[in-house]
Formats: structure tokens, sequence, C-alpha cells
């Protein structure tokens, strides 16, 4: 499946389907009569500017033996088509010319092992959504254009619908829609192709490894049990359309194909075995996995119940231990999809994130969000919301995998199968994951399970400590993991995601250029920076593969690697397995404490119970009594020990981990942002205060460094007109409350910064007021009146 240097998508063209010398007229009418050059072909303007010095690309080569082999008129069955089939039919001799080109290419050798017709029809119905999805925003286009030309006729709107297909399938038709769109000519082409060679590359390495996958007892195909069906698709697709597949055999067995090394996963489960052995460990099941080098065969694993509640308590208790070899290995991006409930197991499926490096974008200079970053909450299977306007999601592996709506709309389509078929935005559905575990036909509550969560990553984490030596060292069992190939997450994959569908708008089908401009926001950071300066021209290379961009580093390696070979320019700081052994070495029990706490504050918006429980009976009257001073100062002192032991510092800063209550419903552990009520100017303006009294010294720095953002803060909101309003001017959430710490912790301590910031909180306040909508005082309008005359008081 390798390409040549001119680019990516601009190889050597390749066998597939025979010619039908009646079709050769389709090339004649991509052609029309042009030069076969690339400057006056009909796949020019789809070529990006570094390929036009090359000949004909293999996409377009290929698209012209599409389109021979495609039938002049389309077949089309007198049926309603739901979603985008219909266009799955225009698109049809895509699909089916990938199936010849996958059996073309096997020559037999699969016999006795694959039922190719079968594998066969299951690539078609494979690539054929996919096409559809690539070219039904200019299918619709072309349908609104007939409709409103008067050129369909049919009784009804499923008729003119038919009609449109009969006119855009068929070698005339389709053949004219990508003489429009060269660029979607393009996309088509690489897409069905690539998926192809793929295929054809998945079932040669099952045909050359069928003797060791039995060998390791794993399911590899025989002639009472030929491998039946693949599905594709299990994973986003990677370096020229190759994706996680599950096998089916004929006997019902089934197995997982992985197109990447999977050494790390091997070199996973040896640890994983060796900690399970540890005294007071939990064990861990982990899975069969054949390591081929270039890529491998892991065990599928089934989803299955458990018979009784304390087999519930053991998979959060093990869930708990899995928390902690992630966290001390620094794995990312565990999320819902990545485990799987196997009684009490949690069964994790991939670990091509393991020793994750540190990355400068995730950097930041407050103290409490890097803390946050390099504690287990960065592992991604304690509870993190994808968020809407007005809902979230957990996306977790612990609480997510719930069946619910997206909190962000996507596009989708109404009315499908009729002549007003449209593009709409709309939440999409997530199905639900098999995650979490189920005991009695209902699916626990991870919330209910904290302790035992705790419980397991407490005893993981004492062990891996307990017994470091055996993994650090030049003999350690960390070491065998320095030359894995592990995946770096350079940018989120939901933004590829939305890329590779809006960048097949019918206005970017047409010229390269056009499309490129759009990608070209990568660069600009409009859609977010990546995690290393550098890698967009490599991010845009993969993206006209229509693949989601990946990169690659070795565990003790700092060079990244794309998949296109051209270079990756840049490093990563220092190795994920200089971390990771950096990390065993510091494991102690102050640290334990630490992660344990975020563990029961990540756990608390896990929780489904209503968000305001109904009030109790009364005690009745109580007795009122004056409490003694000395008590109230006594813990008073002993709050501001605790905020002065939990801040997190760095140089002159200092700030807390809390829980931000989203709307109404949600917690979010996080950095505490500028609020008085849920941000740090609460801690700092009680640290002064208790300064004040005391003449503790420790209350004060702590106050005064806590405060050290608000300059910042400030100047930034300066800078945009729309900020102040939008963030009000509230005394408990919004200006009101900032403006108030700083005047309060100037008279209290004299600190010259609040001083010299209070001005300009003043204007801002003003501004705030003058254009917000709220007028309660926790955000609103009266909540900046009276910060306004406390200062008018304060200030005369």
């Amino acid at each position: 499946m390798e390409r040549n240097a001119s680019g990516p998508g601009c190889g050597a063209a390749r066998p597939g389907p025979g010619p039908d010398p009646a079709g050769r007229g389709a090339v004649a009418l991509l052609e029309n009569g042009e030069q076969r050059t690339a400057s006056g072909a009909w796949w020019a303007p789809a070529l990006r500017t570094e390929e036009r010095a090359g000949g004909i690309p293999d996409w377009a080569e290929w698209v012209e033996q599409v389109l021979a082999a495609t039938p002049a008129a389309l077949p089309l069955p007198e049926e309603e088509y739901e979603g985008l089939s219909g266009f799955e039919r225009v698109l049809a001799p895509f699909a089916e010319a990938a199936g010849d080109r996958m059996a073309a290419a096997l020559g037999g050798e699969e016999r006795g092992l694959v039922d190719l017709a079968a594998v066969r029809a299951g690539l078609v119905r494979a690539v054929g959504p996919r096409l559809a999805r690539i070219a039904a925003r200019v299918l619709v286009t072309e349908l609104h254009r007939a409709r409103e030309a008067g050129g369909l006729t049919g009784g009804d709107s499923r008729a003119r619908f038919r009609e449109f297909l009969r006119r855009a399938g068929g070698r005339r038709g389709l053949a004219a829609l990508l003489k429009a769109h060269p660029v979607l000519a393009r996309l088509l082409g690489r897409v069905s192709l690539d998926a192809a060679d793929a295929f054809a590359e998945l079932l040669r390495r099952l045909v050359a490894d069928h003797v060791a996958l039995a060998e390791a007892g794993l399911p590899c195909g025989s002639d009472d049990r030929l491998l039946v069906d693949v599905e594709a698709g299990a994973g986003d697709s990677h370096g020229g359309g190759r994706t996680v597949a599950l096998l089916r055999f004929a006997d019902g067995t089934r197995l997982v194909y992985k197109p990447r090394p999977v050494a790390a996963h091997r070199h996973f489960n040896d640890l994983a075995d060796w900690l399970g052995r540890l005294p007071g460990a939990p064990r861990l099941r982990t899975l069969t996995v054949l390591d081929r080098g270039t890529h491998g065969w892991v065990e599928f694993v089934e989803v299955l119940p458990c018979r009784t509640e304390p087999q519930v308590r053991e998979f959060y208790r093990r869930q708990g231990a899995l928390l902690a070899l992630l966290h001390a290995l620094d794995g990312t991006d565990l999320h819902h999809e990545n485990l799987i409930a196997h009684g009490e197991h949690p069964v994790l499926v991939d670990v091509e994130t393991l020793f994750h490096p540190a990355l400068p974008i995730a950097a930041s200079d407050d103290p409490a969000s890097r803390a946050l970053h390099d504690s287990v909450h960065r592992v991604g299977l304690l509870p993190q919301f994808l968020l809407g306007d007005d809902s979230a999601l957990d996306m977790s592996a612990v609480g997510g995998g719930r069946a619910a709506l997206s909190p962000v709309a996507l596009a989708g389509w109404a009315d499908c199968g009729t002549d007003t078929m449209r593009l709409v935005r709309r939440p999409g559905r997530f199905r639900e994951s098999a995650n979490r575990p189920r005991l009695h036909e209902r699916t626990a509550e991870p919330a209910a399970y904290t302790a035992e969560l705790c419980e397991g990553f407490r005893a993981a984490y004492t062990a891996l400590g307990e017994a470091r030596a055996e993994l650090l060292g030049p003999t350690g069992l960390l070491e065998r993991f320095r030359r894995d190939e592990v995946r770096v997450v350079a940018r989120p994959t939901a933004v590829y995601a939305t890329l590779l569908d809006e960048t097949t708008h019918p206005e970017l089908m047409r010229e390269a250029g056009a499309r490129d401009a759009v990608l070209a926001r990568l660069r600009e950071g409009t859609l977010g920076h990546p995690a290393l300066p550098g890698l967009e021209d490599e991010e845009i290379a993969q993206l006209w593969s229509h693949d989601v961009p990946v990169f690659t580093v070795r565990a003790g390696g700092t060079a990244l690697t794309g998949v296109t070979g051209r270079a990756v320019p840049g490093t990563v700081p220092i190795s994920g397995l200089a971390r990771a052994t950096g990390k065993i070495a510091a494991l102690d029990s102050v640290d334990r404490q630490d992660q344990e706490w975020v563990i029961r504050a990540a756990m608390v918006s896990a929780s489904t119970t209503p968000a305001h429980h109904p009030a109790g009976p009364g005690r009745g009257p109580r007795p009122a009594f004056a409490p003694e001073p000395e008590r109230l100062l006594a813990a008073a002192r002993s709050l501001g020990d605790q905020l002065v032991s939990l801040a997190y510092r760095a140089a002159d800063r200092a700030n807390w981990l809390g829980l931000e209550l989203l709307g109404d419903r949600y917690w979010r552990l996080g950095p505490m942002p500028a609020d008085l009520a849920a941000g740090y100017c609460g801690p700092a303006l009680f640290l002064a205060q208790l300064a004040d009294v005391t003449g503790v010294a420790r209350y004060a720095e702590t106050a005064s460094a806590s405060l050290a953002p608000v300059a910042g803060l400030l100047d930034a909101l300066h800078e945009d007109p729309t900020a102040p309003p939008a963030v009000g001017s509230g005394a408990f959430a919004g200006l009101g409350g900032i403006t108030y710490t700083l005047l309060e912790v100037e008279r209290l301590l004299g600190e010259p910064a609040c001083a010299e910031s209070l001005p300009a909180a003043l204007r801002l306040l003003e501004a705030a007021a003058a254009g917000e909508r709220e007028t309660g005082v926790g955000a609103g309008t009266a909540g900046g009146l009276a910060v306004l005359l406390a200062a008018h008081r304060a200030t005369g």
C-alpha cells in the first residue's frame, strides 16, 4: 500500500476493474477532448500545488477504470430509500470495483481459510456508506438544482428522488458529476482504492499468520470455519484506509485485527500480570495478543454481566487498580469505547496511548491546571465531559457510554429519499457502550462504587511503589517498552472528523486550492493549536487521504513520525518512558492521597442522583448560644491551613482544584476560575481576612499568590468589548466578585498588585453592568451595584 514520493494520493496506478470496451466512452466524457496532462486533464483541478509536476495520479486512473466498468444505466428498484442508501446506489460502481480489486489481489491464496464471496460482499457494504457520506452534499445540491429547474417530473417527491438517482447514476451521469467535481472524484477514488488494498492486506496477513494464530489459541480460519465477514470501521481510518477490524468466522468465533504494531499491548499484558502477583493488588484480565511487528491480532472479549453484587464491587476495585497502572504508565485518552465490562473484569482493549509524552500545548502557567494534567484525571477513565450549550455528556470509561443525544449539533439529513432532502444540524445519538457492568439487566451507577474504585487504586498504587525496583533501571520491566511505538494525540479527533465532513461542501469539490484553503485553518489556530508546532503539513496531507491524522513516537524516544513518509518537524521535550520512570520513582503516600482526592472529586460528576434533594423534617428550635471566639478562630485556622496545604504552586502563583457546576446538573473538576463563590477569589479573600486576624504570613502569601493572574485577566477582558457583559457584574459569579476581592485584599493586606488592578476592574464592572441582561445579585447587576457601593464607601 505504498505510494510514490510525489505526495499522498499520487502514486502509480495499480490493477483495478478491467475496462469494458463499451465503457471507454466514460473516459471520453471526462476528458472531453482535453489533453491528459497535469495542466489540461479532467483531474488537474483536484491536484494540490506540489502535486502538479507528475503524471496521472493513481486515484484518477482508478476513477477512469471504475467508470469504464460502470453500467450505462443505473439499475434502481422501485422502493423507498432511507438515509443515504439512494446515494449508495449511485456510487455502487466504486464499491463493487473495490470488491473486485480486493479479490483479484489475493490470487487464490486465501482458499481454505476465507469465504471470499462473503468477505467481498462485506467490503462492498462497508465502503458504500462511507462514499455516500462523502458525496452527499454534492448530490443533494444537484438534486435541488434539478428540482428547481423543473427537470424532475415524477408523480410525487419520492418518485422525483428516484428519477434524480437514475440521472446521477449510470456511466454518463456519474461521469458528468465527477467531471464537474474533480475533488469529489479524488476523494471517492482514494477512499475506495485504499479500502480495497487495506482489505487485501488484512487477508494476506491472515493467510500468512494463520499458523501462528492457531499456536496462540486464536481463531485463524480453516475448512470448517472459514472467515465469513470483516467488520471494518471499528476505529478511525488511518494510514491509507487502514482501520481496526472485527473478523467473524463460520463457527461464530471472532478475532480483532489491528493494522499497527501491538508490542506495547503485549508488554502491557506482562506488566498487568506482574502487578496481579504482587501482595494485595487485584488481578487484571488481559487479552491474548499476537504481535507480528507491523500489525497484530487481539483476542475478542465478550460483554458479560455480573452475577452478584460482590462481583460488581470487584469490577470497580479492579478498575481502580487499572487506573493506578495506567496513571503510572502515563496513559491517556482511555474513553468508554476502550473498555469492555466482562463480568467482574474491566478489560482494556486498546493501549496505543501509553507513555504519552508531555506536550507544550498542554502546559499552562496555572499550577492547578498542570497538576490536573499530570494526575489520574489525564488517563481518561474518570468522568470527563463533552460540553454543549445546554447539556454535557460524559465520555469516560468509568461513567460514560450512556445512550444519549450529543450535546453538540452534528450535520445530518432530513426528508431522506425525497426531492426535498436537505442538510440539518441536530444532536447526534450515542448508543450505549459496554464499559459499565450490568447486574440483573441493570447497568451499575459508578458513583455508588467510589469507595471500591479508591480501594483498588490504593492497593495497586501501594504495590507499584513497594515493588518499583523491579520496574526501574536497565533491566526493569519498563525497559521492555523502550522501542514500542505509541500514539501521540496531537489534536482532538473530533476536530479532524469535523474537517473531513465539512470539507465535502460542493464549493470545495471543484478545485483543490479551495479545499486546501479551509484545511489551512489548522495553521491559523482557529481550530485550536496542535500539540506540537509544525505538524500542520502532515495533518493536511493525511486529511487529503480522508484519514484521521495519526502521529507516533517510540516510548523511549522523542522524534514524531507520521504516515505519509514526509518528515515531521520537532520533537517532544522528554520521552514518555522517561516521564513514567520519574513518576514511578516519586510514588509516595502524599501523592497517593492527592490522587485519591482527584478520584473522589471527579466521581461526584458521575452521580445520577437528583441535583436537589427534598428537605427532610425539621429538628425544631434549638436554644441560642454564643460560640467561644477561640474555638471559632481555631476552626478558621484549621481551614486556612488546609487551603494553604492544598494549593498548587508555581513561581509566584497558587491555585486550587475544585468542582464547577455546569448548569444545574453537572459538576466538572478543574482549576478554580476567577469567581468569588466557586473560584479562587473566595479562598483568597478568606485567607486575607485570616491573615489580618492572626498575622500569620503564610495565609497572606497564599492569598496574594492566588490573585496573581487577575491583572492578566482584566487586560484580556479590556481587549474585547463584548467580554465584560458576557462575564457579568455579579457579586458571586462575575466581575463584581473579582472587584470586591481586590478591594478587600488591598484593604486587609495592603497588597500593591490589588491596588494597581482595582481601577481597571471598576471600569470593566461598569461596562459589564451596562450591557448585561441578568439582574440578580449572584450573577447580575444587583451584585455589581452592591460592589460599586462598597467601593464608594471604601474610597470615597
